[in-house]
């Protein structure tokens, strides 16, 4: 069962009752010998995919979206049961779940490129109207930062959120591997994401091998943070575009 976070700026919560189960795959990517979860919720945020797999029992197996019991799917043998009570449950932590194995590079590899992605708040005006913005590096687009990078390049980017919103971040046409939360390293399977939900406070690590040259958006998936200046680019040496980015054009994709 694949789990699909279409809201805008609201991380989805998922409980799975009735019976056990395993994170098999995030955000596209499968996991090594996921671990067997009980009592667990997910967590997805906006734009994320987690695909979880189980074995139906004879008895209803009930999936809760969100807090609200009466919202989710009751699935059973013969199409009929009654809502099951929620018992207490744990969130689901990607950084420890499942097993090592090994990865194209790891946090000790050498790094062509080191980027620091700073996401913030100010307030200020953003196309003529005074706005609450979310800020990369303390610019907006499409003064934000543009990340250079050539064919081949081993990039490491640490995103560090010290605004007081979550931010779902989002980088097109590359998945990136998790090497450390908050200092603490993953130790679980390899954790490729392409939409990270970074909280308030928190601080990752992650990597990616530059094999996809293009011109690539790199954004919060919140779209509201996206439109109040949270995007930037992903751009490799000697890829170019015919096209111009700001209010002086007539592109207004949001």
């Amino acid at each position: 069962m694949r789990l699909i976070n279409t809201d805008d700026w609201v991380q989805q919560k998922y409980t799975l009752v009735g019976t056990h189960f395993e994170v098999s795959a995030i955000d596209g990517t499968e996991l090594n010998k996921p671990d067997i979860l009980t009592n667990t919720h997910l967590v997805v945020t906006t734009g994320g995919r987690y695909d979880i797999t189980f074995i139906m029992p004879e008895r209803p197996v009930y999936l809760n979206v969100g807090d609200n019991r009466s919202s989710g799917i009751l699935m059973s043998p013969d199409g009929k049961g009654e809502l099951p009570e929620l018992s207490q449950t744990v969130a689901f932590d990607p950084l420890l779940y499942g097993t090592p194995t090994s990865t194209p590079f790891d946090a000790t590899s050498r790094f062509d490129r080191n980027f620091t992605l700073i996401l913030d708040n100010k307030l200020g005006f953003y196309n003529r109207n005074l706005n609450f913005l979310y800020t990369l590096n303390g610019e907006v687009f499409p003064n934000t930062p543009m990340l250079m990078v050539k064919e081949g390049d081993l990039v490491k980017t640490t995103i560090v959120n010290r605004g007081n919103v979550e931010h779902p971040m989002h980088l097109h046409g590359h998945h990136v591997l998790v090497l450390s939360r908050n200092g603490k390293p993953s130790t679980g399977s390899p954790w490729w994401s392409d939409t990270l939900a970074v909280l308030p406070g928190e601080t990752y690590e992650v990597a990616f091998v530059a094999n996809n040259p293009g011109l690539w958006m790199d954004h919060c998936h919140n779209l509201v943070h996206a439109t109040a200046g949270m995007t930037m680019h992903l751009m490799y040496e000697g890829v170019t575009t015919p096209f111009s980015v700001g209010s002086g054009t007539i592109n207004h994709p949001e």
